[in-house]
């Protein structure tokens, strides 16, 4: 057996050195701090001696070049305030013969992500089919040396009792979470590059909330388009993802001098709410007339809530029942720029009321309806109610409740999913301040964690 020490000044210096000269197969016996004195006798230095062994009958199979530094962390530069909507031509969708937005996202991208979704789905149906024993077979060769230096890291964490400074702890705890992360997303991320930067981004995405195959998909074509030394820089695969996630995404922009809106959703996702900071934005901004329409009889709480702010704001308020009635309030008021409409909110598994609600807006095309949807809701709950109010085809997301929540990647994973466009963001309970027009940009920003709710967005 062979055995040899090596000095360093911390864990992860020790072990390149362990692995660049004695192979992936040397083991760790034990470690210790040492002084050296400077070459005059003056300014004593703490070392690391780490002391390895290697068993000679193995020859070391694997020649492991030294892993390159990792890259020092630079925050993201702040981005500017984003421009108005209205005067951002890329921002603004088309429309098609049925009203429906034209979504203006590159080829690539849409089928991109249209197989990632797909393929996550049939993934998912496969998985069910097989047994853990055999999920726990794939783990493949190239595994196993990551696997082995995690085992030895734990064994040396938990075999040491010296006393150890607090950057050392540090360092072994940053070290063991990064060869945990190349493991855990070595079969997800399917890179030619598997670079720090790359794992790092991929996490921070996953993190936020964002499904893992679409995440997945964005580092992976950073990867493609990236030069290989920009690999290796963790702002440069940044800026990629926020750019290709920035094209994915469309925002509506108010067109026409008369609008018809109807605002429909669950139950406590603030719709009657964002139809007064509608109204009271339309009335006092763009000097517009607003009236009210109200389908929502089940609360008597929401009518009396509605009401208020007519009163306050002296706009009309008309309770519809059924959709004749609909049809003469919104005659009634031809005359208005823009005639909001509120809605009783539903349960998404209510497929009775649901199918009620659909009976005002059949035939409608002249009414725009919006979905809102709570950003506090999670994931595999926000694909259920946007596939069930589905049925109501909604032209436009208004997302709601962002100052309640830090974890935005799953609406970004809906957005797409459904190829819907975002026409408006609420930030809290004010009327009529806590409203804003999204820009890509800050979709993007938030989407990818890098800005809290609020910061940059254009208030409506």
């Amino acid at each position: 057996m062979k055995i040899k020490h090596f000095e360093a000044t911390n864990m992860k210096e020790a072990l390149e050195k362990i692995k660049q000269e004695m192979g992936p197969d040397a083991f760790i016996l034990g470690t210790k701090s040492i002084k050296k004195k400077g070459p005059l006798g003056f300014g004593e230095r703490t070392f690391l001696q780490v002391t390895a062994a290697l068993d000679e009958k193995q020859a070391p199979s694997v020649q492991v070049t030294q892993e390159p530094e990792k890259p020092q962390w630079e925050p993201p530069k702040k981005l500017t305030q984003p421009a108005a909507a209205s005067a951002s031509a890329s921002a603004s969708p088309t429309y098609n013969q049925k009203g429906k937005p034209q979504v203006a996202v590159e080829d690539s991208f849409s089928e991109g992500f249209d197989t990632v979704f797909a393929r996550s789905r049939q993934a998912a149906r496969v998985k069910a089919a097989q047994e853990k024993p055999r999920e726990a077979e794939e783990g493949s060769d190239n595994q196993r040396p990551l696997r082995k230096e995690i085992s030895e890291l734990k064994d040396l964490v938990q075999s040491m009792k010296a006393p150890r400074s607090e950057a050392l702890e540090k360092e072994l705890v940053e070290l063991k979470n990064l060869l945990f992360n190349v493991v855990k997303h070595q079969n997800q991320l399917h890179l030619k590059n598997q670079t720090p930067a790359l794992i790092q981004v991929y996490n921070r995405l996953m993190e936020n909330g964002m499904e893992a195959s679409l995440a997945a998909k964005l580092v992976q074509l950073s990867e493609e388009r990236l030069q290989p030394r920009q690999l290796n820089q963790v702002e440069r695969v940044e800026n990629m993802v926020h750019s290709l996630i920035s094209k994915a995404l469309e925002v509506a922009v108010p067109k026409g001098p008369k609008r018809i809106v109807a605002l429909v959703g669950p139950t406590g996702v603030g719709k009657t709410t964002t139809l007064a900071k509608l109204a009271a934005h339309h009335a006092l901004q763009d000097k517009g007339t607003v009236a009210f329409i109200t389908l929502d009889t089940y609360r008597i709480a929401a009518v009396d809530q509605l009401k208020t702010y007519a009163h306050i704001m002296d706009i009309p308020l008309q309770v519809a029942l059924n959709p004749a009635e609909l049809a003469q309030a919104i005659q009634f008021h031809e005359n208005k720029s823009l005639i909001l409409i509120d809605t009783a909110g539903y349960s998404h598994h209510d497929k009775a009321s649901m199918t009620n609600l659909l009976q005002f807006f059949k035939g409608r095309q002249d009414i725009e309806i919006h979905l809102v949807l709570s950003a506090t809701t999670k994931g595999n709950d926000l694909t259920d109610i946007i596939h069930n109010f589905e049925a109501l085809s909604p032209r436009h997301f208004i997302l709601t409740k962002l100052d309640e929540t830090s974890s935005y990647g799953p609406l970004f994973t809906q957005l797409i999913r459904f190829k819907k466009s975002v026409s408006y963001l609420t930030v809290g309970q004010s009327v009529p301040e806590d409203i804003a027009f999204p820009s890509k940009d800050y979709l993007a920003d938030l989407f990818m964690g890098r800005t809290p709710y609020g910061k940059g967005v254009r208030q409506a």
